[in-house]
């Protein structure tokens, strides 16, 4: 962890670990009763795949930036370069790569699961922000990486801009994030007017320059003074910024800050640490995971994982073949669940229902008599578009989708969909969701990104081997089995970062 953020001076907010934990412990129930007044579904079914979607989309962000937006260094645009290099040598942190891309809502963002971050600029805004107002922003998202927030923020919002429900769910720790960040934004641009100045300009724009912030601050007076207006906050990611302002100013009036200014005043090198290429480190035992992190990554997994399994209407333990192909119902409201297949609700008349996937070819649908043509796996008619599956032509529709797919994954179960669900993280990111809370990650015995044949090889192993491995693991404790043989390592994030910046 960074030298801002521990010990007695930490510059955490007081309370953002215990609104981080409270937030995690309460997410789905505030979820569900958001859904339930929405008349939306929402379950931790609907969260697992929406946590497992997001962190391939964040994992692959970077090729998009590099595809799709100007990347930043020493010739290109050397003023925002040149600005995030000396706040990353003051802070003692990796340079993050840095990209502009038009954004009109989200003035500096940083995302990402781990080192080399990404450091995005929205071109929207960084011609108006001076050196010190740009400073302030670039230090704050650098806080946030310090601080070990990016990877969890990558999460909530793939471009930083939070929605009011994400906000609502996780706004208590989100907006301590925020507080903390700002100090962290406040050293690196070194003058409290710049800090108000950039957050006026953040949130107005061109008019940012004509405001008053003296006059500004002075209304989070009548915001504290009337319960219902501090209310509005919790719809937002960010406090109030007249809040912002204030803790600011209560800030610079304490030793911490004396103390944080100090340090980062001190002597230290022009150039940020670099990132040791793999081959340079070997891990050692003791940077590699013990018992406790590793099941508690394990454990976060099982409820992903069985939570997205039971989300396309499958089986954990997997199902067999099942004779039950039609159902009857009469006139009225009736839910009827189908296993591998999902729950269907009829309304209104006496219905029929055929599970496409299990009729025989005497009640299966069929279009009428007409000319099709086949491409490949589809029939093309004047009846429309058909799936063929098993001899039979089935209308290609969202239910016959979702059947196809629910039973695909309730027959195979979770003791297949486990290490695949590994294996396919690991290869895209290098890591699990539950690595991700846990602050795992899975390399090479030289701290390098393990190649896509040894991440399915390490996975096979524990798909066919997982008893031995679990009995070998009482004398292995930190490097078992699968990782022995594939020269693999799960090992501790902040140990990775420590090595790759040269301080272990």
């Amino acid at each position: 962890m960074h030298s801002l953020f521990e010990g007695r001076g930490s510059l955490r907010e007081p309370s953002e670990r215990l609104a981080f934990w409270l937030t995690a412990l309460f997410a789905l129930p505030v979820a569900l009763a958001i859904g339930y007044v929405l008349h939306e579904s929402i379950g931790a079914s609907q969260a697992a795949l929406f946590i497992v979607i997001a962190m391939v989309y964040v994992t692959l962000a970077r090729g998009r930036l590099l595809g799709s937006s100007v990347r930043v260094h020493q010739r290109q645009y050397p003023r925002v370069f040149t600005i995030v290099q000396q706040a990353c040598a003051a802070l003692e942190i990796p340079m993050p790569m840095i990209f502009v891309r038009e954004d009109n809502y989200v003035p500096v963002v940083a995302l990402g699961f781990g080192e080399p971050y990404s450091l995005v600029v929205s071109s929207h805004w960084v011609e108006l922000f001076r050196d010190d107002e740009l400073a302030f922003m670039v230090g704050r998202e650098l806080g946030h990486i310090a601080a070990g927030h990016t990877r969890f923020h990558s999460l909530l919002s793939v471009n930083g801009n939070e929605n009011p429900i994400v906000s609502l769910i996780f706004g208590a720790w989100l907006r301590r994030c925020a507080l903390t960040c700002d100090k962290v934004g406040l050293l690196c641009c070194g003058s409290l007017d710049a800090a108000i100045r950039a957050m006026g300009i953040s949130a107005f724009h061109e008019f940012g320059r004509k405001v008053d912030y003296e006059a500004f601050a002075e209304q989070h007076a009548d915001v504290q003074n009337d319960s219902v207006l501090r209310l509005g906050e919790w719809l937002s990611s960010e406090p109030y910024a007249t809040r912002r302002i204030t803790s600011l100013r209560t800030f610079m009036a304490t030793e911490a800050y004396a103390r944080a200014e100090v340090w980062f005043l001190r002597e230290r090198g022009e150039e940020p640490p670099a990132l040791a290429a793999p081959g340079e480190f070997h891990v050692a035992p003791r940077d590699c995971a013990g018992w406790w992190r590793r099941f508690t990554a394990w454990g976060i997994d099982v409820v992903v994982v069985s939570a997205i399994i039971t989300s396309f209407g499958g089986n954990v333990a997997g199902v067999g073949a099942h004779t039950d192909t039609n159902v009857a119902v009469n006139p009225g409201t009736v839910k009827v669940s189908a296993p591998g297949v999902g729950t269907f609700t009829i309304n209104g008349k006496k219905k029929t229902w055929t599970n496409p996937l299990m009729a025989t070819p005497s009640t299966a649908p069929s279009p009428a008599p007409n000319e099709e043509a086949t491409v490949g796996p589809f029939a093309i008619s004047d009846q429309g578009v058909a799936v063929k599956a098993g001899g039979k032509e089935l209308p290609l529709s969202v239910d016959t989708v979702a059947g196809i797919i629910g039973g695909f994954i309730g027959r195979l179960g979770f003791l297949f969909w486990f290490p695949v669900y590994l294996g396919a993280l690991v290869i895209v990111g290098g890591q699990t969701f539950g690595m991700l809370i846990a602050g795992l990650r899975v390399v090479t015995t030289d701290y390098a990104k393990p190649s896509v044949a040894r991440t399915i090889a390490r996975y096979f192993i524990v798909f066919c081997l997982w008893p031995l491995i679990m009995l070998l693991s009482l004398f292995w404790r930190r490097i078992l089995l699968h990782d022995r043989w594939t020269k693999t390592r799960v090992v501790k994030v902040e140990r990775v970062v420590a090595r790759i910046v040269g301080t272990t």
